[in-house]
């Protein structure tokens, strides 16, 4: 098990400040962003101009790259194409879909050049009204993966063929949302069994109402990276104060904190993650609305260092 750190926190800093910045916090495995909205990667570049990626190559000479993501932009392979995305690309349904197949080709191709195991990708749900049964409807989130599997399948082949698994995070915005969406995507792509894997990150499943321990357990080789971030959940009736709040679906509000300050059992998720023999990356992500960057980093990595085991334990010796 190793420590990473999602790069994604200091978006719109430039790549060079930015590793300067994960710098501070000692040795840890990057996740590196490729989203066009961030502005440290860009992802067009990255797919058609192979001097640029020789570019981001030395920019990141010395330093251990895990994963190479995309999600802003990947999220337009499958949508939603309306008013909601046009502020990542404009057009329609086809125009954002080329650009998602683009930006996911670059990401692709960029962890390839770096020798990075993994492309974590967030490509989108195309009809979020799946999740309901209607009257008379034999429609169901079946569908959802149908559709996902005849547009994410060339970038999975285009994977495949680069040497570069394809992690896909379980989100209420994503085809995979929980445990039971992501057995169906398995289990309806056996094709993909080689090179397809999960970035679970137990705060959004979590934030649905499912028990954040039991999250990471029961995938198998099938979960390849961790994401660690803590949650608060808002029981009032009203409105809460503060920064931060956002609401995934009808349920009540939610935040994102740093590690120990909301109600997630991180030292209890690590040792689910041993149990399991988990030996993939546990990225922290930041996303505190209360604290600065560098102090939400600090604190979160500082806890994950005083739990993730540094070396093999020896048991017990007397």
């Amino acid at each position: 098990m190793r420590l990473g750190l999602c790069l994604a926190a200091f978006g719109g800093s430039g790549l060079k400040t930015a590793l300067d910045h994960a710098d501070e916090f000692g040795p840890v495995v990057l996740d590196l962003p490729t989203d066009s909205s961030l502005g440290l990667v860009d992802p067009l570049r990255c797919a058609e101009d192979p001097g640029y990626l020789d570019e981001i190559t030395g920019l990141l000479a010395g330093r251990e790259i895990g994963c190479v993501s995309n999600s802003r932009d990947a999220q337009l392979l499958l949508g939603p194409h309306g008013p909601h995305t046009d502020p990542v690309r404009a057009g329609d349904a086809a125009d954002k879909r080329r650009h998602a197949t683009i930006c996911a080709t670059g990401a692709i191709r960029l962890a390839q050049r770096l020798g990075a195991d993994a492309v974590r990708l967030l490509p989108g749900c195309p009809d979020f009204a799946r999740w309901l049964s209607w009257w008379g409807s034999d429609v169901s989130w079946r569908d959802n993966v149908a559709e996902c599997r005849e547009h994410l399948d060339p970038i999975v082949r285009a994977a495949r063929d680069a040497g570069v698994t394809v992690m896909i995070e379980p989100h209420p915005k994503q085809i995979v949302y929980d445990r039971a969406s992501a057995e169906l995507l398995f289990a309806e792509n056996p094709q993909w069994h080689d090179v397809l894997r999960l970035c679970v990150d137990p705060a959004n499943l979590a934030a649905c109402g499912h028990d954040p321990v039991q999250a990471v357990r029961s995938w198998g080789n099938r979960m390849a990276a961790v994401h660690a971030k803590d949650l608060q959940r808002w029981p009032g009736p009203a409105t809460p104060p503060g920064a931060g709040w956002s609401r995934y679906g009808p349920q009540p509000p939610i935040r994102f904190r740093a590690l120990g300050l909301g109600e997630l059992d991180w030292p209890g998720i690590v040792a689910a993650l041993q149990d399991e023999g988990f030996d993939g990356t546990v990225y922290v992500e930041h996303e505190d609305a209360l604290l600065p960057r560098q102090q939400s980093i600090r604190r979160s990595v500082d806890l994950l260092r005083s739990v993730v085991p540094a070396g093999q334990p020896e048991g017990r010796t007397w």
